[in-house]
């Protein structure tokens, strides 16, 4: 199995408006996914690493993810807004598909995840378990538990021999699928503004579901809303 990750590193600047865990960091992201990805045990895995970096942010040379250049292939862009820098890395994508097989993987993986050691093996795991499947989200996303919207939310549950999944409605920008799949909602991908109405139109327009993991195998760093039942400072002080 082959699985290309896009980086998705374009909001470059360290830090934002969001409301974020106090011990949020960045390069700590990046760092803890780059270990938790290398853990893979099964050498049957062909994982490459590129980085979108939208130089409308600032030079490459002054960000801090120029201390990590030997571990990634870096495509620079030219985004400006978040939205068209996400169809350019999408382009990107498209491009590096020429040389893989329909069943191999892309990861899109925005900049401000945690991820835990194994996730690589679970994700081969239940790709090898079911056929057929369209998108996987590894964060299990904290709201699902508490918020009104989702006070009726029924899901069905899969099993794999390693870990349990869940269908949700939406997820964010971190999603994996196969190559043949994203090229078939290429124009979904790069035409739909807003995670959430993206899930919902792919949905409703070509019945695509969306699995995410129970535990979470990742968190998008994002206060009041980590993945429940992990200790993510924990991992993010590693």
């Amino acid at each position: 199995m082959k699985i290309k990750i896009l980086y998705s590193h374009l909001n470059v600047s360290g830090t934002d408006n969001k409301a974020r865990p106090q011990w949020f960091d960045f390069e700590k992201c990046y760092r803890n996914f780059l270990n938790s990805t290398l853990y893979a045990l099964d050498d049957d895995i062909d994982i490459k690493f590129h980085v979108v970096y939208d130089e409308t942010r600032g030079k490459v040379e002054q960000n801090w993810i120029n201390n990590w250049k030997q571990t990634f292939v870096l495509h620079e862009i030219q985004g400006g807004s978040m939205f068209d820098a996400a169809k350019e890395m999408y382009r990107i994508a498209k491009e590096l598909s020429s040389d893989m097989e329909d069943t191999d993987l892309f990861y899109f993986v925005e900049n401000d995840y945690l991820h835990v050691s194994g996730w690589v093996d679970k994700v081969k795991d239940l790709f090898e378990s079911f056929k057929g499947l369209n998108y996987v989200s590894l964060y299990d996303h904290n709201d699902k538990y508490f918020a009104p919207d989702y006070e009726e939310l029924v899901s069905k549950i899969f099993a794999t021999s390693t870990s349990h999944w869940r269908t949700t409605p939406s997820t964010c920008g971190s999603y994996i699928c196969t190559k043949k799949l994203f090229l078939e909602d290429y124009d979904v991908h790069t035409g739909t503004e807003g995670d959430h109405n993206k899930w919902l139109y792919l949905a409703e327009t070509k019945n695509r579901f969306l699995l995410t993991p129970i535990p979470g195998l990742s968190t998008h760093c994002m206060e009041g809303l980590l993945s429940p039942t992990i200790n993510w400072k924990q991992i993010n002080n590693k």
